[in-house]
């Protein structure tokens, strides 16, 4: 009678041991699993509505309000927002005597595109802006008019008279 005793409660101490693993698995495996098919089913829902894009780069954010490039070159008249077909007037600011009479390259490209596309390019060659301390381009306008709402990166690039030198500015930009 004794060794049946044991026996049972070798039983029953298996018995719970089995309970408490299974209950484990339930308070702390399985509401992971949920909760990961779960978010990706949310995901997955929010990626499918037109217009959303996944932005894991979140530090970055979707519009520079700065220029960035060289110290010497300046976009004049940038705003954050512009409307739809209207003509944008930007103007260059270079403080730097080493590029006078060089060659100004505007270009506006399409940044969600891979490579970036080119919107508008145009190009002004013999720039020379330091006897008058000028805006370029000089006697000319860089008016683009875009038409499709959206956010665009705008550069403009100064090369010197022996194009072996260039200074550069870029900034973001968005069409509404």
């Amino acid at each position: 009678m004794f060794f049946d005793q044991i026996d049972i409660w070798e039983l029953e101490r298996l018995y719970y041991k089995l309970a408490v693993k299974k209950i484990a698995y339930l308070v702390f495996v399985f509401p992971v699993i949920v909760s990961l098919i779960f978010g990706g089913f949310v995901l997955s829902d929010v990626l499918g509505q037109p217009d959303r894009k996944l932005n894991m780069w979140q530090f970055k954010s979707e519009i520079q309000t700065g220029q960035q490039g060289d110290k010497e070159i300046r976009l004049l008249n940038l705003n954050s927002s512009y409307p739809v077909s209207t003509p944008l007037s930007f103007s260059v600011m270079v403080n730097n005597t080493a590029f006078d009479c060089g060659d100004l390259y505007m270009t506006i490209y399409d940044p969600n595109t891979s490579p970036k596309q080119v919107i508008v390019q145009h190009a002004y060659f013999s720039q020379c802006f330091a006897q008058g301390n000028s805006a370029l381009p000089i006697q000319d306008t860089f008016s683009p008019t875009i038409d499709k709402a959206g956010l665009y990166q705008i550069v403009a690039e100064m090369k010197d008279k022996t194009n072996q030198n260039s200074i550069s500015v870029k900034a973001d930009f968005k069409v509404q």
